[in-house]
């Protein structure tokens, strides 16, 4: 596990490097590429969960339970 944590710091901080390595322009220019894709990914999750709730059909609403199923003892007490 040390060694998969020593990985991964590695990973960032080469990452880190390269980022502060480009020009701070190039940074603006992709910071607003990667909010701009965030943001339509989001409003996309948001039209697919409104587009599928809005054409589902409607779950039927049963009525009263009039009856105990079989095999359940109503005179037993619950156990902790």
């Amino acid at each position: 596990m040390k060694k998969f944590r020593q990985s991964i710091d590695q990973q960032v901080l080469n990452a880190e490097q390269k980022w502060k390595a480009l020009p701070e322009a190039r940074q603006r220019i992709l910071t607003k590429i990667f909010f701009a894709v965030y943001t339509l990914l989001t409003i996309a999750a948001f039209v697919q969960i409104w587009w599928s709730a809005a054409h589902c059909k409607p779950i039927p609403i049963g009525g009263h339970i009039s009856n105990i199923p079989a095999g359940v003892n109503v005179n037993q007490k619950a156990t902790k």
